[in-house]
């Protein structure tokens, strides 16, 4: 962020600070020169998060909450969905997750409507179904073409009124002249009378930012003046970010974890970026990880203890005359806009009508589910030659009574009960991840057949609900067999735990500091004689 702040002061000659906008009250015009524009981008099939960490962010019902609060308090506002909204992936959904997968789609485009958008771009993750699918579910929300191919009813370019201002809104990228799309596209709006131009963009390339980076020249010889990235490479862990332009280019993190929120003051001259107080957070951040490197080097090299300690003052001093200053202003007469990220936690509540909405489709999910799963066969198909079979906690505990009885008392004994306690056992995204050897020769196959398979051991694991054993090292068939080691994973390699552990499912996931809670004396480490075995007492609030 230091290149920012450093051009803007540069540019801002008179830091006068601008008077802050007040909503509009009743009987009041809007004011003709502010507006506040709101993007989400690639939610990619998120409508709610999953619920296994306490401190996920996300959701429709929060979503929906914030963007109601900021419609009665700030005046000229906007919604648009910068696309990529229905679902996870490109690709279909595997045969048994379509219907599920559908379902969800149509319920976030529902969300799009509450949400009033005033528009949503077709991403390639919209496409996933085909164009019809799109079209099918736009409700009463515009579909901008990002020249991912011909969707019924969708347009090349949308003017939107924030108030008495109209705003330009176009999608491109993906066509194989994205340039030309570009030029052409904004140039029609402001033939229109567009104030100001946006470029919701899905460009092609396998990784997105440095793509978008590229088109950036395009889009500044087009006049656009703002650019917001629909596509995120990897929507659960790729970061806000920003950058100055020209013209600004902004990408708020996926699966609907924040709101990006742009505050826009027209006048003069080409839209810049000016820096808001996270920004100059962060580059405080960066001051403060860089001291910490230094000590850590004095504690490895005391032979340099005395150029460090120079080095740390020096950042000490130029952290406390960056905490000082005053944030830079934008020159008076000047186009401006201030972006922001606005974190869905649970603090910013939930709206009743979103909710409404998500439980709705929680209860035709498990409706359907249940009717689909009762059509198919009671057990999983068996083993082929020389593949392995799940065989249940209780097979393993025949042996390895120590290791079970110490995995009684771990969260990962508890797996199946935590969906029962939201009601999301029927739920196809969660099953897999809470049941041990799902759609494997010997694990469960349906949804409502997870007691089947064994009795467990002491209460926990039965049939093959619950994280058990051959979750983490693979099936049994063969050990019990022969009792050697040959076909089962000792060790565990930490991408293993990552198959559920996901970002998207477990965002704070540190293998280094969960593990210690499922290794212990009986389960990894021997007992001492007379010792019972029993977990570390805490651990990761992951439920």
């Amino acid at each position: 962020m230091r290149v920012l702040f450093v051009a803007m002061a540069v540019a801002c000659a008179a830091p006068k600070p601008p008077a802050q906008p007040e909503p509009t009250r009743p009987g009041q015009s809007a004011p003709s020169d502010r507006l506040t524009l709101l993007f989400s981008a690639s939610v990619a099939g998120q409508l709610v998060p999953c619920g296994c960490s306490p401190d996920q962010r996300g959701g429709l019902p929060r979503e929906l909450a914030l963007v109601r609060k900021l419609r009665r308090t700030e005046p000229n506002v906007l919604f648009v969905d910068a696309g990529d909204l229905l679902f996870e992936a490109p690709s279909p959904p595997p045969a048994q997750m379509l219907t599920q997968r559908q379902l969800k789609a149509r319920t976030l485009a529902r969300g799009d409507e509450l949400l009033g958008a005033a528009a949503r771009a077709i991403g390639p993750r919209d496409l996933a179904l085909g164009a019809f699918f799109v079209a099918e579910t736009a409700g009463g929300v515009p579909l901008l073409d990002a020249g991912g191919g011909p969707v019924p009813g969708a347009r090349a370019t949308l003017l939107a009124n924030a108030g008495p201002i109209k705003v330009g809104f176009f999608a491109a990228g993906q066509e194989a002249d994205a340039a030309t799309s570009i030029a052409a596209r904004a140039r029609a709006l402001r033939e229109q009378g567009a104030s100001i131009v946006v470029l919701l963009l899905h460009p092609r390339g396998a990784s997105a930012v440095p793509a978008a980076q590229a088109l950036l020249p395009a889009a500044q010889a087009a006049g656009v003046d703002l650019v917001v990235l629909g596509r995120r490479d990897d929507p659960a862990a790729d970061p806000n970010r920003k950058e100055a332009g020209p013209p600004p280019l902004l990408a708020v993190e996926g699966n609907g974890q924040s709101i990006l929120r742009v505050d826009v003051t027209l006048g003069k001259g080409p839209l810049a970026l000016a820096p808001a107080a996270e920004d100059r957070d962060e580059e405080l951040k960066g001051f403060d990880a860089r001291v910490e490197r230094f000590r850590a080097q004095i504690a490895t090299s005391p032979q340099r203890r005395e150029q460090l300690e120079a080095k740390i003052r020096e950042l000490e001093e130029r952290r406390r005359a960056l905490a000082a200053a005053p944030l830079p202003q934008p020159a008076p007469g000047t186009s401006w806009a201030r972006a922001a990220f606005l974190p869905l936690t649970q603090q910013v509540g939930s709206d009743s009508d979103a909710q409404n909405l998500v439980d709705a489709y929680d209860h035709k999910v498990a409706e359907i589910n249940l009717a689909e799963a009762q059509r198919q066969p009671e057990t999983c198909p068996p083993a082929s030659r020389g593949e392995l079979a799940y065989v249940g906690v209780a097979e393993c505990a025949r042996c390895h009574e120590d290791a079970a009885a110490f995995w009684t008392q771990t969260k990962h004994a508890r797996a199946y009960h935590t969906l029962l306690t939201v009601e999301k056992q029927f739920s196809l995204d969660c099953i897999r991840c809470h049941v041990t050897g799902w759609q494997q020769p010997g694990g469960v196959c349906r949804i409502d057949r997870t007691h089947v398979g064994g009795p467990g051991f002491d209460g926990k694991g039965i049939g093959r609900q619950d994280v058990q054993c051959e979750d983490c090292h693979g099936p049994g068939s063969d050990h019990v067999k022969d009792e050697t080691a040959a076909t089962i994973q000792l060790e565990v390699p930490g991408p293993a735990c990552m198959r559920c552990h996901e970002a998207a499912n477990s965002p704070h996931f540190d293998d280094a500091k969960y593990r210690p809670y499922i290794i212990g004396p009986g389960h990894g480490q021997p007992l001492a004689k007379g010792e019972k075995a029993r977990p570390r007492p805490g651990g990761p609030l992951h439920e």
